[in-house]
């Protein structure tokens, strides 16, 4: 519709039913949204940062404060299935001491995806787009419910992906072809960084390529500008990859190898996790279908999957690429095997060019749009709300946080620890290391079923001085022999008792404990 030489149907909503209210000035109108929504915005991240780290933030800085080259695996001595960029990010927080430093860095992030969300949005569903758009945005990057709050890749991927498909819209829909190259090398660049954050998140890579090839089956025109973005999309997708080769090289790190522990592991953890706690799997399933409802985010998906056919505009292009996008998020979270509410923010760029397109719209499901999107709005005020006086009066939010500290009170300089199983936020609230590479439970499941390495570990002369138990040893019965369990009561001792977890200390060291902390 907005480019009328083409016989392929672009926009989404027609001028007719895009706004709802007539904008005096897109400039002026959208300073006077975006403005007071970020204010909104750090100020709810802000309460987020003095909030104790969770499992990955906590893993994340532990690796990263210890990333070094020649070690056993891609990042040194630890074991983690994560792309560089992400890491790149947690060792830049890691520069400090100040653990809660990858809370703030999180910041910059969550106003990008707020004004890439307003910007699309806007191209997409005229200045009343724009605005949904960037509401739905703020709504869910501040939501607890979907894990929000924690500096996790889901949240940084999902940053670069939101900015991806603005500046792909942006270059779709630019008047000169030197801003259209520019916009299109800029798409293609961030695109292509996005996965190097989290693996699934190829959102913006698709809606490129989607773009392009629905512009090579147009006219000349079309075709002429699906021919510049594409090259120029190309360029930019090969500046992170050429930078991620560089890196795998200096490092001297193989790419079958980093095949291996980014993609060939997570096939194999999906299988353990499946095979090993079905039950597990099942109940996070329920936990996110239920979180993304009342979140309004999946009331979001839904509303534009059941529109998708119907209405003025839903047949265009892009209306297509943005179900495709949802679609494939779904796919990306169905296939992820442990089933985080994090998860749920793959969706979270297409549930806002989905809120941009179709809340403008006078029709039905634009009023149901709308309201979803103020759910939105709303669920994220009130789990601030709510997270924020759980945090301020229940210690027992702050257990592991307390554990860690008290580790911390409690440990000789030289003291290692290992965690039973999983939750490496304890370990770096000590400024422990762990002689064990597996942090988290499903790593250990996954690459060390037996546990083998575990017990020739606690056995060797580098057993750490201390295990933390927050399961039983026994868990998804990875130790029905019992041998695990009779090594620990050889070689270990409980030390204490801390915050509803036993403390194992080593039988041949001794240590002065720290006076219980109160959570």
């Amino acid at each position: 519709m907005r480019h009328g030489a083409s016989t392929v149907e672009w926009g989404v909503a027609s001028p007719a039913v895009r706004d709802l209210e007539p904008a005096p000035s897109p400039g002026s109108s959208a300073r006077r949204l975006l403005v007071p929504l970020c204010l909104v915005v750090v100020l709810a991240r802000a309460t987020y940062v003095l909030r104790p780290l969770r499992n990955d933030e906590g893993g994340y800085l532990l690796i990263a404060r210890q990333w070094h080259t020649g070690g056993e695996f891609m990042y040194g001595d630890y074991f983690v299935d994560r792309p560089p960029l992400l890491m790149l990010i947690f060792k830049i927080a890691s520069l400090t001491e100040w653990d809660q430093a990858i809370r703030v860095l999180a910041i910059p992030f969550v106003l990008l995806f707020v004004v890439a969300g307003w910007r699309a949005g806007t191209l997409l569903g005229g200045p009343a787009g724009g605005r949904w758009a960037a509401v739905v945005a703020a709504g869910i990057m501040c939501s607890p419910a979907l894990a929000a709050e924690q500096s996790d890749g889901e949240l940084f991927g999902a940053s670069l992906v939101m900015a991806a498909l603005a500046l792909a819209l942006s270059a779709w829909h630019a008047d000169s072809r030197r801003a259209r190259l520019w916009w299109a090398i800029a798409a293609g660049a961030v695109a292509a960084a996005a996965p190097l954050i989290k693996q699934s998140l190829l959102e913006g890579l698709l809606l490129l390529a989607g773009l392009v090839l629905a512009g090579w089956w147009g006219r000349d025109a079309d075709r002429r500008r699906a021919f510049l973005v594409g090259g120029a999309g190309l360029v930019g997708a090969l500046l992170p990859c050429a930078l991620a080769a560089l890196w795998l090289m200096a490092a001297r790190i193989a790419p079958e190898d980093a095949w291996h522990d980014l993609v060939g592991s997570r096939g194999v953890a999906f299988d353990a996790l499946w095979s090993t706690s079905p039950g597990d799997s099942i109940r996070r399933i329920g936990q996110l279908l239920v979180l993304g409802t009342v979140t309004g985010l999946l009331p979001v998906v839904l509303t534009w999957l059941l529109d998708a056919r119907r209405g003025p505009g839903r047949g265009s292009v892009e209306a297509k690429l943005i179900t495709l996008l949802l679609v494939f998020g779904i796919v990306g979270i169905a296939s992820g095997g442990a089933y985080w509410p994090p998860y749920l923010l793959q969706l979270a760029p297409a549930a806002v060019l989905a809120a941009g397109a179709l809340a403008p719209s006078v029709s039905a499901p634009g009023a149901w749009m709308r309201g979803f999107s103020r759910m939105i709005a709303a669920a994220a005020l009130g789990g601030t709300l709510v997270s924020g006086v759980v945090y301020a009066t229940d210690p027992s939010a702050w257990s592991s946080q307390r554990l860690g500290e008290w580790l911390a009170d409690s440990k000789a300089a030289s003291d290692t620890g290992f965690v039973a199983y999983g939750f490496p936020s304890v370990l770096e609230a000590a400024d422990m290391p762990s002689s064990y590479p597996h942090l988290w439970s499903a790593a250990m499941r996954t690459l060390d079923p037996e546990q083998t390495r575990l017990r020739a570990t606690l056995a060797g002369p580098r057993a750490p001085a201390w295990i933390v138990q927050v399961n039983g040893f026994d868990a998804w019965g990875i130790d029905d022999g019992s041998r695990l369990r009779d090594l620990i009561r050889q070689r270990y001792r409980v030390a204490a008792e801390v915050c509803g977890h036993v403390v194992w200390l080593r039988q041949d060291v001794t240590r002065e404990l720290a006076a219980p902390p109160r959570c």
